[in-house]
Formats: structure tokens, sequence, C-alpha cells
């Protein structure tokens, strides 16, 4: 089975800020025969209500709404398959080469710095995964959250530690059959990283950046909505 040709995003509502508008645009110009599907948090709250209803009151108790906007991708892509993107990434390549036989699960490394920065060996980011319908894997996370784990750690951190990234990469150590993931290296989703995307004399032509990004799919533009204060 291959990975469906489906491109799921989320946001509060249809009501996109124009930056994540421009964004979304990028993947539906290079994939115009794919399917695109905007999840907002109403809809998200009925999907788990109708298909995962044993799910339902741990959505409902997550304490911050990302934490639900992070679990329900896990959900969508175990019934759906496909890819879930978020919507401060920016499409660079079209994803017809990832939809290999091989690739059940496809997940992104994040930047070597980031890991230094967090203390970790290896952080898989949630901001661009696929899978195939019923993914083994994903059922496996699915089962995970069900589980909610509690920290007494920077709320930050406690959102990366449940429903986030270091989740994530902490059930898929977990995992035995790891030959079933994909993960693929920073170089080909998450080129810069947050700091490089945030200098001051960051620019997107100069030549160095355009070299780096020359075998790119996208790059994550690390918006951090749900942490960053307006």
């Amino acid at each position: 089975m291959k990975i469906p040709c489906i491109i799921h995003q989320t946001w509060k509502s249809h009501d996109i800020p124009e930056m994540f508008a421009q964004m979304a645009q990028t993947w539906k110009s290079r994939h115009p025969h794919w399917e695109y599907r905007l999840w907002t948090d109403d809809m998200n709250r009925d999907f788990i209500a109708t298909h995962f209803p044993h799910f339902l009151s741990v959505y409902d108790n997550y304490p911050t709404n990302i934490q639900r906007v992070d679990a329900v991708r896990y959900f969508a892509l175990y019934k759906y398959g496909g890819f879930f993107i978020d919507l401060d990434f920016e499409c660079l390549a079209r994803l017809d080469p990832l939809l290999s036989q091989n690739n059940t699960c496809i997940f992104g490394k994040e930047p070597e710095e980031h890991c230094l920065i967090h203390e970790k060996d290896l952080i898989i980011s949630n901001a661009f995964m696929g899978a195939i319908p019923d993914s083994e894997f994903f059922r496996y996370i699915c089962e995970e959250l069900l589980h909610p784990t509690d920290t007494t750690t920077h709320p930050n951190n406690r959102v990366l530690e449940s429903t986030g990234p270091f989740m994530l990469s902490r059930i898929y150590q977990q995992y035995p059959r790891k030959d079933e993931i994909n993960l693929l290296a920073p170089e080909l989703l998450y080129p810069l990283t947050k700091d490089e995307l945030e200098a001051p004399d960051y620019s997107s032509q100069d030549t160095t950046i355009l070299t780096r990004l020359q075998h790119a799919y996208g790059i994550h533009h690390y918006a951090g909505t749900w942490w960053k204060k307006s």
C-alpha cells in the first residue's frame, strides 16, 4: 500500500492568516491533483468524537489547545493516511518521490543544532508526517496518547513531551520495527535551523542558502504560534 495523495493541515477556523495561506498554497500549487483537507478546531473534535470516542476525554482534558492540535494529527493519519504538514511549512518540491511502497511512515529529523539545545540525541518533528492508513506505528502512537504523562517542567516542554516531537521521538526509540519507518535527513525537510531563519541577515536568495535548499522538499519556518505571545 502506498501513502495516499492527501495533504492535511489544520487551523483554528477557515480564516487562515495570510502568511499561512500563502504557504498552504505552495503545497496546493505543486500538488494540483492531490486532495487537500483543512481541519478546523471544531472539525478536529467532531472527528475524535465520531471515530475515536474512547480518546475524547483525554482530548478534552488537555490543558492547552496545541496538545489537541498535536494529538488529532496522529489519529487523522492513522484513519486516512496521507501527509500532515504544519501551516508554517513552505513547499519547495513535489512529494511524489516519497510515494514508495516501502514508505509506510515518513518523518524528518530536526537539525543537530536543535538536538544540542535540548540535550537530545534525536528529535523527530511532527510538523511533517506521512503514513499509510492503519499504520502500525501510528496505532502505537495513538495507544500511547491514551495514557497522558504530566511533568513539572516548563510548560513548553510539557507540550513537547506529551504530544509533540519529544513524545514522538521517545515512541520511535521504543518501537521494535524501526525498519518500517523512513526518517529523512534534516536537509530534506529542516534544512535551516530556527536561529538561522530568525537571523537579521537571513535572505532566502542568499547563494549559500539556495545551495542548502536544493535537495529540500520544504522549509519549516518555526512560526511558533503556540509558544510565542502576540
